[in-house]
């Protein structure tokens, strides 16, 4: 039992760091080439 809760413990924070880490590296970096992408996208 411990072993099923210490491994659904484990996913979550691995799966809400990697989306956090996301959304810092979008927030930062995405106004830097935000031109560049309306430029693609036309």
């Amino acid at each position: 039992m411990q072993d099923v809760a210490r491994q659904a413990v484990r996913e979550y924070v691995e799966t809400h760091s990697r989306a956090e880490l996301l959304d810092r590296v979008l927030d930062d970096e995405l106004p830097r080439y935000a031109e560049a992408l309306e430029r693609l996208g036309q």
